[in-house]
């Protein structure tokens, strides 16, 4: 199973649509998601938990806008810090994943450029046992840090290219390119894509993944996205994914959103609800 998150950041646009009533601004978002996984070839339980606050440098004008890319369209600015548990226990093993990150988004006044610079840190907490009847092995790690950084460019109104850069990773060895593109059209609807490719030169291998949505209304979407993996090395085949995800605002600053992905040897279902103000 190989599993790669995937992540964007903000762009600007300037489209003029009919008026969306009860529109409303917000500068603070707070997100929670839930997470299981279940494997074809383990039966042990496999969750994760994650919460992300995020706070935008200026207020964001939701106007004439799908409110979920409303900071996308609108090039807003932002500072986050993002939180996360994951668990994995089955009747030998217990293993605790811990992540925890802060960073920044800025979009240069004036031009087409836009950065990214933060630091995440993981931590992993252990027990086993090789029977029933043994004593449990216990162990835990210290915090390790990793520095991140994005380098991108918004060449045309709802377009973003960029590439993400990350400390002790050779940019010879390991390579990205990712691009969002959001389309607002008539009657509150709209259109967005993106792509994200990989290219691991150390193992010899490569991923992409694609990714659609379709804004129904300004506070309903459905989308749906498909993922390839494949190797170089002998023992090393081809992985495919797929993906389906919906985000409804029962309010203009409340919304839930679900997603379900179907692997080669697993699958895996997320809900999770997010709040502006």
């Amino acid at each position: 199973m190989k599993l790669v998150v995937f992540t964007a950041m903000v762009t600007t646009s300037s489209f003029t649509l009919a008026p969306i009533a009860l529109c409303e601004d917000y500068r603070t978002e707070v997100t929670g998601n839930y997470s299981e996984f279940d494997s074809d070839f383990d039966s042990g339980d496999n969750y994760s938990t994650n919460l992300n606050w995020k706070q935008y440098f200026s207020i964001v004008d939701t106007a004439n806008l799908p409110l979920a890319e409303a900071a996308f369209l609108r090039k807003a600015s932002s500072f986050s810090l993002w939180l996360a548990k994951s668990d994995y226990e089955n009747d030998y093993e217990n293993q605790e994943s811990n992540v925890r990150s802060a960073g920044i988004s800025y979009f240069v006044p004036n031009s087409i450029f836009f950065v990214g610079v933060g630091i995440t840190q993981n931590k992993i907490s252990y027990e086993y046992r090789y029977d029933s009847e043994s004593e449990p092995t216990k162990g835990t790690s210290d915090w390790v840090s990793r520095w991140r950084a994005t380098l991108g460019v918004a060449p045309v109104d709802g377009l973003q290219i960029w590439s993400d850069f990350s400390e002790h990773v050779e940019v010879s060895d390991y390579w990205n390119l990712n691009a969002k593109y959001v389309k607002p059209l008539a009657d509150q609807r709209a259109f967005g894509v993106e792509v994200n490719y990989f290219e691991y030169r150390e193992v010899d291998s490569n991923a992409v993944h694609v990714s659609a949505d379709y804004y129904f209304t300004h506070r309903f979407s459905l989308g749906a996205g498909v993922s390839q993996y494949w190797g170089d090395a002998p023992d090393d085949g081809d992985d495919t994914s797929y993906s389906l995800h919906a985000r409804h605002f029962f309010t203009e600053n409340t919304s839930l959103q679900i997603s379900y992905a179907d692997l080669d040897y697993s699958d895996s279902w997320q809900l999770g609800g997010t709040v502006r103000f």
